[in-house]
């Protein structure tokens, strides 16, 4: 229920509905009808995807993107993306959904075994009408034995979580810019070996299995990266 909880509240933040800090815990108790613990147990989860800065004795304070970018990427959220973006939720255009095996490049980039069967969604993802990516995701059939092009038109993470109580437990993401090839460049309109920032990304469950990977290629206009981090005290 935590999570859900949080998923709601770090909507309403991206929304703009808290503009300087969240209601009190009293507050968010009866605005879900949720005991302490479990209110507490959301703050935490909105506090470490890099939306709260914790003040003691004043509460959680909003932390507040850059005024001069058109969007940021929050790298931090790791749960739905597609709802986390600034001015979404994106709109999706299934371009390949199809079964197939892992090859040898999908093993290694999946973390995976040779011919474990997958799920392959290819989308192209738009905010308010404008290309912002287009995304290569792949399910492990082990961990997600069904989705249907309903549920991969909309959150894929919703779906898991609704069909199956999938929540993603880490992720490993990597930034870096590749060019794009022809059959890339052409289903986002830029030309052949363009560079473009490219994100891949591995979701894993708490027992360690791999229940999604994908690579995503941004091509959004002025489009920025946050990441946040809680700070280690290694002499301790």
């Amino acid at each position: 229920m935590y999570r859900a909880i949080a998923q709601d509240i770090i909507k309403s933040i991206i929304a703009g509905d808290y503009e300087t800090k969240l209601p009190t815990e009293k507050v968010l108790m009866a605005r879900f009808n949720a005991s302490r613990n479990t209110i507490r147990k959301a703050i935490d989860v909105v506090f470490r995807h890099g939306l709260l800065r914790r003040v003691q004795g004043s509460g959680n304070f909003i932390i507040k993107q850059p005024d001069d970018s058109a969007t940021v990427l929050n790298l931090s959220i790791g749960f739905d993306r597609a709802a986390m973006v600034e001015g979404g939720p994106l709109v999706s255009k299934i371009v390949t959904f199809d079964k197939i095996k892992a090859d040898e490049k999908l093993a290694k980039q999946g973390n995976i075994e040779l011919g474990d069967e997958l799920y392959r969604v290819v989308r192209l993802r738009y905010l308010k009408d404008c290309l912002y990516d287009l995304e290569e995701s792949y399910f492990p059939r082990a961990i997600v034995p069904f989705l249907s092009e309903e549920s991969v038109q909309q959150s894929i993470f919703t779906f898991l979580r609704d069909a199956y109580g999938i929540t993603g437990s880490t992720t490993e993401n990597y930034v870096h810019q590749v060019r794009l090839t022809a059959e890339r460049a052409k289903l986002v309109g830029l030309p052949i070996g363009d560079k473009t920032m490219c994100l891949d990304g591995i979701n894993y469950l708490a027992s360690g299995d791999v229940f999604n990977f994908s690579t995503t290629y941004f091509v959004y206009e002025d489009l920025e990266l946050y990441y946040h981090t809680e700070n280690i005290d290694l002499e301790n």
